[in-house]
């Protein structure tokens, strides 16, 4: 496959409809190629993003369009371009007072790694020799021994890898007991310390936190209260 052929149908492979021997090779040339692996992962971070950002949630409009209606009734004439405008622009403008305020984008790029990379399997760099997650893990912030100790009781550290996260370099670490895996993303973050703050982002649970020196997230398909008690781990020991 080529590197036309895969933006040709990137759309069709984020969305999961492409299936079969097709899946494959696009998979098997996101492998090999850089560039296109890069430029898919990004494009699947601004599916999740956008995702996120709506959660599934509509707005209930029926208000907000008869109050725009009785605004317009009261001028002669307003095109009927004018008209739709004003009640997406009255949508928004309520909407966005209402919602709440929206987790990290880095959250939901966090999530899809963890879906794609790991729940799905496709193909991606991973170091598990030991030295070579200690290389990859220094430019995270951690050694090899901080790497490892972040594994819950049970676990032990099986692979890393480098990736981008809404335009950041973060350490994604990939934690197994033989039947399960979660993922711990870490990267240098110089900012206040916070707690653990958890949400769910399509079918994974994410929780993340900020140490003051790093910023880190779990991300695990597990249930809530797992997630959370693997992040609350990883917070001991960072």
């Amino acid at each position: 496959m080529s590197c036309d052929e895969v933006r040709e149908q990137a759309p069709l492979y984020l969305s999961g409809e492409l299936a079969g021997a097709e899946r494959a090779r696009f998979a098997a040339h996101l492998a090999a190629c850089t560039a296109c692996e890069l430029e898919i992962e990004a494009q699947g971070q601004l599916d999740a993003r956008l995702a996120g950002a709506l959660r599934g949630e509509v707005p209930d409009t029926t208000r907000i369009e008869a109050q725009v209606r009785r605004e317009i009734s009261r001028r002669r004439w307003v095109p009927a371009g004018a008209i739709a405008a004003g009640l997406v622009v009255a949508a928004a403008g309520i909407y966005g007072l209402t919602r709440p305020s929206p987790a990290p984008a880095w959250y939901a790029d966090a999530a899809r790694d963890h879906r794609v990379e790991v729940t799905e399997g496709q193909p991606r760099r991973w170091r598990t020799d030991a030295a070579e997650i200690d290389k990859v893990a220094a430019q995270g912030g951690l050694s090899l021994a901080q790497s490892q100790d972040l594994a819950a009781p049970g676990y032990a550290l099986e692979r890393a890898k480098i990736c981008g996260l809404s335009g950041e370099r973060m350490l994604h670490l990939v934690f197994s007991n033989g039947a399960r895996r979660y993922s711990v993303f870490v990267g240098q973050h110089a900012g206040a310390r916070t707690g653990v703050r958890q949400v769910q982002s399509g079918s994974e649970e994410v929780a993340g936190f900020e140490t003051g020196r790093l910023r880190a997230a779990v991300v695990t398909a597990g249930a809530a209260s797992e997630c959370g008690e693997l992040a609350r781990i990883a917070a001991s020991k960072l």
